[in-house]
């Protein structure tokens, strides 16, 4: 922000400085020419006086002259004058033009995720009209998009390439790094081997109500709750056995078997913000860190264990677990 405002400045500062130089030049030319009685300075009757005096009445002509707002005191009385005037017009009107062309690309520039953010939404709502979406589908939407980007858009796949790789690895390892270590297989895990699995997260939000994974289809992602409550749910989704937030996470059924079925639905209860991680990039990690592979496994029979009791005991009318 502060950078862009001193652009401004040095815009303002070399505009004073041209009107500085046509001034001092203004009152140059009928000096050399021995302040003829048709020149400004000669009406103005400032040939005597203090040259703090003739300094502003120069500026103040050449101003004038720049702003294209009058010729001064009085219009040019001689060709040399006329011939002045004009070539302080021009130099006015260029820099005006310049400084108009800077400063609204300088505004723009200001806030240029939320102008993308604009143009986006703008897009969807063409699409949307365009595919003659139901009202309530557009409502969805648009909800989703106002939450997704927050009025800013950021193109965060395109930000983080651009990194070096130490950046990019610090920015990760700051978003995921205490989500990827909730997970007790992974607690006792090598830094080298958690940087290498929060490169592989996903970010994925959901609206409320939304069904983030159904009982019994394929598992092929878990996923970390970064921010927001989910509901845990069985017999079909019909009943609830349970609530995660911030911090938590599940689905982690496909890190131990490539043809796990979902034991539970899972569905947003609030607008949820997830990293997923999918069952191919994290056996893709362990294959090269294959000393870790016996602890993963314990850690994974025994969370399959407890995970398999759930229907066990709403089965048996039990639900609090």
């Amino acid at each position: 922000m502060a950078s862009v405002f001193m652009r401004i400045f040095n815009l303002i500062c070399m505009m004073l400085l041209i009107g500085h130089w046509s001034g001092c030049l203004q009152f140059l030319v009928p000096s050399l020419q021995g302040f003829p009685a048709n020149s400004w300075v000669a009406i103005n009757e400032l040939q005597d006086a203090d040259w703090a005096e003739q300094y502003s009445w120069s500026l103040f002509k050449a101003m004038s002259h720049m702003l294209c707002i009058g010729y001064g005191r009085f219009p040019p009385q001689s060709l040399t004058d006329m011939w002045l005037t004009m070539l302080s017009m021009i130099s006015g009107a260029t820099c005006y033009a310049l400084f108009l062309g800077h400063a609204t690309n300088l505004i723009q520039s200001l806030d240029s995720s939320r102008r993308q953010y604009r143009e986006k939404v703008k897009q969807v709502e063409e699409y949307m009209s365009y595919r003659r979406l139901p009202l309530d589908m557009r409502k969805r939407i648009t909800e989703y998009f106002e939450h997704r980007y927050q009025g800013k858009f950021f193109d965060e796949k395109w930000i983080l390439d651009e990194m070096s790789d130490k950046l990019r690895e610090d920015v990760r390892n700051y978003t995921c790094r205490k989500l990827v270590t909730n997970l007790p297989l992974l607690q006792k895990a090598d830094t080298n081997l958690l940087t290498e699995l929060t490169d592989c997260l996903e970010f994925e939000m959901f609206q409320p109500g939304d069904t983030i994974m159904r009982e019994g289809t394929a598992a092929t992602k878990m996923y970390f709750v970064h921010e927001g409550v989910v509901e845990v749910l069985v017999a079909n989704g019909q009943e609830v056995v349970a609530t995660l937030g911030d911090g938590s996470y599940f689905g982690e059924t496909c890190l131990w078997s490539s043809g796990a079925r979902r034991p539970v639905s899972v569905r947003a209860e609030t607008y949820c913000n997830l990293f997923s991680l999918s069952a191919t990039a994290f056996t893709r990690v362990m294959d090269r860190y294959p000393k870790f592979k016996d602890h993963v496994a314990s850690v994974l029979v025994d969370r399959a264990n407890r995970m398999a009791n759930i229907g066990q005991h709403v089965a048996a009318g039990d639900t609090n677990l």
